[in-house]
This record gives C-alpha cells, structure tokens and sequence, in this order.
C-alpha cells in the first residue's frame, strides 16, 4: 500500500527517516546501507526507525513511493497540443519530462533492487506508465491536429522516456569531457529537433 506523507510531530520523524534514507540509498546503495547509518543521518535510534518502517527493504520500498509521489503529473495536455510540435515539445519536456532526470539516482536504484526485491518496483511501473500514456497521448492528439505525422507513438514515447531517464547515468559514469557536454540544455533541445524534423508537419499552427 503506498504511504501518506505528513512533516508534523511522529509524522516530521517519519519524514526524516525517510529523507535520511533516501540519502543514504544513493550514496551506497541498498546492501550498503546501514539501518544505523540512517538513524544516525535522522538524528533517531534504531529502536525508532524499525518502529516506524519493518525492515530495511520495507524503507526502500517506501523511500522510492515517497520520490514518485513528489512527482507532477499534468491533469490535461491542452496547453501543450494548442502549440506547435517544436514549442508545445520542448514545454512538455521541460515542465513535465525532466523530473525523469531529477529523480534519475532513485529510480535506478529502484529497478536495480526491484529483479530481488520486487515488491518495491510496482511503483515505479505505474509512474513510468502515466509518463508513457501522457506522451503517447500528447503524439497522437498532435497527429489528430494534424500538427505531426503518423508514427509509432509506442516506441517514439519508449525512446523519449529511456533518452530522459538514462542520461544522468551516463553523465556519471562518461569522462568528464563527455558528461560536460550531455547538458539537460543540449539533450532537450536535441530531442525536439530530433523529433519535429522527422515528424513534424512544417504547414501546421497553433
């Protein structure tokens, strides 16, 4: 069942723990990480944390809810298909997609623990399909304006979402002359070029 996330009284703590947790996690990973180590960060014993999570793996599963959670989904994509695809593209991008990035540490560790523990991937599913069901949604309503081309709105959405969620990891593990250059800015303005040139119906307008 996923948490509810309070920050007043045992709630606060909780929140700490959580806060604590997530920190440790990405620094170290799940077997690295430590229970006391997490306390210590939430300035709570032990006897607190396991109060108020179960287990280690039950900190992680809730760590990783707590992270999507946080994450904004659009209630409608009108502002977005009312611009052209290279405008109303980057905006999507920009305001909605990015937080594939942001969040990028977090969700790794969740699929990289979820093949042992897989209770703690359902989550991340259900997250990955909104982003998938919104940017098919946002092609085809394009398509229906006749503002982009026909496609395969499945695997252009695919490619997106793996561009987006998969950078930060290269950054971290590229040279440090190549992750300089993998910049949002460049990846951003790369993928809507990339996707109005091939797609794009250059008579369209708003």
């Amino acid at each position: 069942m996923t948490e509810t996330f309070h920050s007043s009284g045992e709630a606060g703590t909780h929140q700490r723990i959580i806060e604590a947790a997530l920190q440790e996690f990405i620094q170290k990973g799940y077997k690295g990480a430590s229970t006391r180590a997490i306390a210590e960060r939430a300035a709570v014993n032990e006897v607190t944390l396991f109060r108020h999570f179960g287990s280690k793996l039950d900190l992680l599963r809730i760590a990783v809810e707590y992270e999507v959670s946080r994450m904004h989904f659009p209630n409608t994509i009108e502002s977005y298909v009312e611009l052209d695809l290279q405008e109303g593209f980057h905006k999507f991008i920009l305001e909605y997609l990015m937080q594939l990035t942001r969040q990028s540490d977090i969700l790794m560790l969740g699929f990289a623990e979820s093949y042992s523990h897989p209770q703690v991937v359902d989550s991340l599913k259900h997250m990955f399909w909104r982003v998938r069901t919104s940017l098919q949604e946002y092609f085809s309503s394009m398509q229906e304006r006749g503002k982009m081309r026909a496609a395969d709105n499945y695997v252009l959405a695919q490619m997106v979402i793996a561009t987006l969620h998969t950078a930060p990891l290269i950054r971290k593990n590229a040279p440090k002359d190549v992750a300089n250059q993998l910049t949002d800015e460049r990846l951003i303005a790369m993928l809507v070029e990339t996707i109005s040139s091939a797609y794009g119906v250059s008579s369209a307008r708003p």
